[in-house]
């Protein structure tokens, strides 16, 4: 009998152990598992996940990725917004990956060399609550914060994290065609004494809901995700000009593999069904409610529709992070103050 208990574990020990892929992930981790759930499930592949705080979000696994230059750990980078991942394929940190499934899809949704694919984006907005504020009267502009009338009335999140960086450095980008206007809106923005938040967009949504602030600078999702844990928000999809192509800013998830990964295969498999239809309808019916970019799947959720949305070059937008973040950072900084604490 012990012969046989000593045979049986000696062949479960030469058993190959099943494949895997380690991604790590910003995008919130109730939205994410129940994803990597069904690519575990259809392939067999085993996904080791890694997230990060709430605070840190994407800027806390971009710096891992860099740590881990020479052994990387990582195979698969997932992330909710875009300007980082583009950062890292300037730093030659990532693997060229061509995809079947985004073919047809807009060319400002990929990197010119593969390098990362983006996806399934949510609109930036303004939060308020329609028992404060009508609908008619919130800015149909980010432009019109500039407004005096809003002065001490908006929130937005710390911009040196998560989305808030990557939607300052878009209109940096998008103003530096008229020469001057960006640091005229700089300057009457100062004005408005908008405190940073420390706890990224949620932290903005939640301080609007405790009636602490009129508007909030944030990302959809965390009004979606806040009205599903009971909250009664609204929120506008404001245009950057009447100008076509000048409209929503729409914040792209990307996915990138990472160079030199060790479960390559693997990887490739993960990113695409990423890129795939299912992942979309995955997303436009979860709390985070993303819009689809797949015509296929696109027309199932017309009311994730956004018309018109600013026409981004995320790899050019990517070079207006530094300075649009330290530009706002040391003009707006001192404005910074305990609100949204508990």
């Amino acid at each position: 009998m012990l012969g046989l208990s000593l045979l049986s574990i000696l062949v479960q020990g030469c058993q190959p152990s099943p494949p895997q892929v380690v991604v790590y992930v910003s995008t919130d981790e109730q939205i994410a598992r129940p994803i990597l759930a069904a690519f575990e499930e259809q392939t067999g592949i085993d996904v080791l996940m890694v997230g990060d705080t709430e605070v840190r979000k994407t800027t806390g696994l971009l710096d891992r990725i860099r740590r881990e230059r020479s052994a990387p750990v990582a195979d698969v980078l997932w992330s909710s917004e875009a300007i980082g991942t583009a950062a890292l394929a300037r730093e030659g940190l990532l693997a060229p990956h061509h995809s079947s499934m985004t073919h047809g899809w807009p060319e400002a949704w990929r990197n010119a060399d593969h390098l990362w694919h983006a996806f399934s984006p949510r609109p930036r907005v303004l939060v308020y609550d329609p028992m404060v504020l009508s609908a008619g009267d919130v800015p149909e502009t980010w432009t019109a914060l500039a407004d005096p009338k809003w002065r001490g009335k908006i929130v937005l999140a710390d911009p040196r994290y998560g989305t808030t960086g990557g939607h300052l450095a878009a209109m940096r980008w998008w103003m530096s065609g008229t020469p001057g206007r960006w640091d005229q809106w700089l300057d009457a923005m100062q004005a408005q004494a908008m405190p940073m938040l420390p706890g990224g967009n949620a932290a903005v949504v939640d301080v609007v809901r405790r009636g602490q602030a009129v508007l909030g600078m944030t990302d959809a999702d965390d009004v979606h995700a806040a009205n599903a844990a009971g909250a009664n928000l609204a929120m506008v999809i404001p245009r950057h000009s009447e100008q076509v192509g000048a409209g929503a800013m729409l914040m792209p998830n990307t996915v990138a593999i990472v160079q030199g990964a060790r479960h390559p295969r693997e990887a490739a498999a993960l990113a695409d069904f990423l890129l795939g239809d299912e992942t979309a309808r995955l997303l436009a019916v979860s709390h985070s409610r993303n819009v689809p970019i797949s015509p296929a799947v696109a027309d199932s959720f017309p009311e994730l529709h956004v018309d018109d949305p600013l026409v981004l070059d995320i790899d050019q937008i990517e070079h207006h992070w530094a300075p649009a973040v330290s530009e706002v950072v040391t003009r707006w900084g001192p404005q910074a103050s305990s609100v949204g604490s508990p």
